[in-house]
């Protein structure tokens, strides 16, 4: 018995708590809603982070990009391939003066002389000997730095 008037004591208590002491007339509710207008939506409330990316990387980018030259690619076919796709065929002589002979991956040969150029990487044909061909090229390295780079295309043997 106990437990039921306790219990309705608390009905009471917050019957009460959740009722307005004195009831308010229809001139104070218009009055209460002109009063109170909504705050503009472009004004912001409260602490807010606003990300600047000004001299920052885009973060959604893929840090893995195609190489790309700076000069046209392809502006004579021995510009269209990497010099370590060219095969040295033959070396010919003409008194003091060498040529040579290389094979493309597209299985095209052509005659090249000193100086012609060769490769993507800017390369240029810096001597040619009885056995061997120098280019000397600008390759770009892992951190971006250009630094010169001599390739060596030898000519193939019978014994090999």
């Amino acid at each position: 018995m106990r437990f039921v008037i306790v219990f309705a004591g608390l009905l009471m208590i917050l019957a009460a708590a959740g009722m307005p002491s004195t009831p308010a007339t229809a001139a104070e509710q218009n009055k209460t809603k002109e009063t109170v207008s909504p705050a503009p939506e472009t004004e912001k409330r409260g602490d807010y982070y606003e990300y600047t990316g000004v001299g920052r990387r885009d973060p959604f980018t893929s840090l893995i990009q195609k190489k790309t030259s700076d000069r046209e690619k392809g502006a004579t076919a021995l510009e269209s391939y990497e010099s370590a796709d060219m095969k040295l065929i033959a070396v010919l002589w003409e008194k003091n003066k060498y040529f040579a002979v290389i094979s493309l991956p597209d299985g095209k040969s052509y005659t090249v002389f000193e100086g012609v150029k060769v490769g993507t990487s800017a390369g240029v044909i810096k001597k040619i000997t009885k056995d061997k061909m120098v280019i000397a090229e600008r390759v770009k390295d892992a951190r971006g730095r250009i630094s010169p780079k001599e390739r060596v295309l030898k000519l193939r043997t019978e014994e090999e």
